[in-house]
């Protein structure tokens, strides 16, 4: 099941396969997000009371920005799967053995990029902000927010 939601799709799979594959793995995702967005809605409650707004105020924009990330997925999957040229050139395209290995290839070299950049705002933050501890976060989230972008870019590259 593991494989089915985080994996790759296989050689060979038929167009309706590949949807179907496609809808379960925007369903996981669209139902995981909507279960955060409701924790952090619970959570948001004592969160206003023992520490105020600011923080609270952080926490309903992540599970409202998480509610509309669910509903964005899922439109967008709905969108996409009802045209059926789209659906064929994405499937050739995520099966293809040459574009898997040329993804692995950008995906491979994005990961040694990313780390340097890292490592390169790490110090920096540590050097610069050496009182706020949070601010060493900013990396990570520099990384995350990274890593599609360069990827798009190494695959076009390679």
């Amino acid at each position: 099941m593991l494989k089915t939601l985080f994996g790759a799709p296989k050689p060979g799979l038929s167009d309706q396969e590949y949807i179907d594959l496609v809808k379960l793995q925007t369903n996981f995702l669209a139902i995981s997000f909507i279960i955060f967005a409701v924790i952090l809605f619970v959570a948001s409650f004592p969160i206003y009371y023992f520490f105020g707004h600011i923080i609270g105020s952080f926490a309903s924009g992540l599970y409202s920005g998480l509610f509309s990330g669910a509903l964005a997925a899922k439109l967008m999957s709905i969108i996409y799967l009802s045209n059926p040229n789209w659906v064929h050139s994405q499937k050739i395209k995520n099966t293809d053995e040459r574009v898997q290995y040329i993804r692995q290839r950008a995906d491979a070299l994005t990961l040694k990029i990313l780390l340097v950049i890292f490592y390169l705002i790490f110090f920096i933050g540590c050097g610069y902000f050496p009182t706020y501890g949070w601010y060493l976060s900013a990396p990570l989230l520099l990384l995350l927010s990274l890593t599609y972008g360069l990827r798009w870019l190494l695959n076009k590259l390679l």
